[in-house]
């Protein structure tokens, strides 16, 4: 009679330490993956925040010239304001019409700042914002305000300088005035038809408002500035950039 040996069942049983280990291993191998993926998505994201830093800082560059211009053009107007101002407080008899001409035009001048902000709409629209730590993302956030401001400004001048107009179209002779602003010899007559002192002084009341007008705009134009240069500033020192 044959006699079968059952096979030992505890035969071959791993111990708990083998178990461990290779809990150990599974465990390690999927936090390393973790951690991989987590660095090249930091290196990624880190690459694509460098470009479209880059973006942005020619983005900055093209409106910090346009705002230096600004700032010219406000403080030239606001000159040609001063002498009319200074022009008007005069008897008509006393005026230099050809000094008056030659100042009028600044009036009517607006040269509205326009930003450039098409990487920062992207970054809004694409959410890529998040590829910037919170300091850099509340300065753009504050230069987008800062336009709005900006801009607010310029609006309203806009409509101050139409309100200002009338009396200019009716008074003086814009041939003169086109002539004079194109460094052209003047062939046309330098008339001034102010005889009301009620008309001149209400004219002078409009340029005072113009005055007011350009002297906050300028203030907002150095604000606006100020943000830009110190967000150029935080982007070239974080991403290397010039």
């Amino acid at each position: 009679m044959e006699v079968h040996h059952h096979p030992d069942l505890h035969h071959g049983r791993k111990k708990w330490k083998e178990y461990f280990l290779e809990f150990l291993m599974i465990f390690l191998a999927v936090s390393l993956g973790f951690i991989a993926e987590n660095i090249r998505e930091h290196i990624s994201e880190h690459r694509n925040a460098r470009i479209l830093a880059q973006s942005m800082l020619e983005d900055l560059k093209k409106d910090t010239a346009s705002l230096h211009a600004g700032i010219l053009f406000s403080d030239n107007k606001l000159k040609s304001v001063a002498t009319l101002l200074s022009i008007l407080h005069t008897p008509r008899a006393e005026w230099n019409d050809t000094v008056f001409y030659t100042n009028i035009g600044a009036l009517l001048h607006l040269i509205p700042f326009i930003t450039t902000d098409g990487t920062y709409d992207q970054m809004k629209t694409s959410g890529a914002l998040r590829y910037f730590n919170q300091s850099h993302v509340n300065l753009m956030n504050a230069y987008a305000v800062q336009f709005k401001k900006t801009s607010g400004r310029d609006e309203w001048e806009n409509q101050a300088t139409w309100l200002l107009a009338p009396y200019i179209f009716d008074n003086i002779n814009l041939e003169v005035m086109s002539e004079i602003g194109n460094n052209k010899p003047i062939t046309h007559e330098m008339y001034i038809k102010f005889t009301d002192k009620a008309v001149v002084d209400k004219f002078l009341n409009m340029i005072v408002m113009i005055k007011s007008f350009r002297t906050r705009t300028l203030e907002q134009y150095d604000e606006q500035l100020r943000i830009a240069d110190k967000l150029i500033e935080a982007l070239k020192k974080e991403y290397h950039l010039e």
